[in-house]
């Protein structure tokens, strides 16, 4: 035995279509909002986010556009993504610096360029700076050794070993990648 077909409720057709589209946005404002907090900011204008249903967000840039970073930027002040601005504790430009300190008198930066590491430090009171080649991780930082001394570099500041003692400079800030 069959039913009699239902007249279409119009009401009921309102409903359904609008409980579609506003779900349809939903998952569009979470997918932006995803994209931006992962991000820590918005997307330039000429790349274009999609997320396909089920799988991840694949972001494209437009060509000529720079690939988006998702390091975020160093947060001690006169400082940007190579090191410390108008000093020599700065990265050549192509590298990309891994760890920066910043002493009560001097200003350190450890740069990577394919896969090596090297240390460019830069001291305030002497205004001198330094680069040392070949620096190796080491416990929680870094080592840079030079003919004349060795300095190690760790979240919590500089020690320097010289032949005239060992000094201590404590961080006052400090950021990595």
């Amino acid at each position: 035995m069959t039913r009699p077909a239902r007249p279409a409720d119009p009401a009921r057709r309102r409903v359904i279509a609008v409980s579609v589209i506003v779900g349809v946005l939903i998952v569009i404002a979470a997918a932006a909002g995803a994209t931006a907090y992962v991000s820590g900011t918005r997307p330039a204008p000429e790349q274009v986010s999609a997320a396909p249903s089920g799988g991840p967000t694949v972001t494209v840039s437009a060509p000529g556009s720079p690939a988006p970073d998702p390091t975020p930027p160093p947060a001690i002040p006169g400082t940007d993504r190579l090191g410390f601005v108008g000093t020599q504790a700065r990265c050549a430009d192509g590298d990309t610096a891994r760890m920066m300190v910043l002493t009560a008198t001097s200003q350190a930066v450890v740069c990577e360029r394919g896969g090596a590491l090297y240390y460019a430090g830069w001291r305030m009171d002497t205004r001198s700076g330094t680069r040392i080649d070949g620096v190796l991780p080491a416990g929680p930082g870094w080592v840079a050794r030079a003919p004349d001394a060795t300095i190690n570099i760790t979240p919590h500041g500089l020690v320097i070993s010289a032949t005239n003692g060992e000094f201590t400079e404590p961080a006052t800030g400090f950021w990595s990648n």
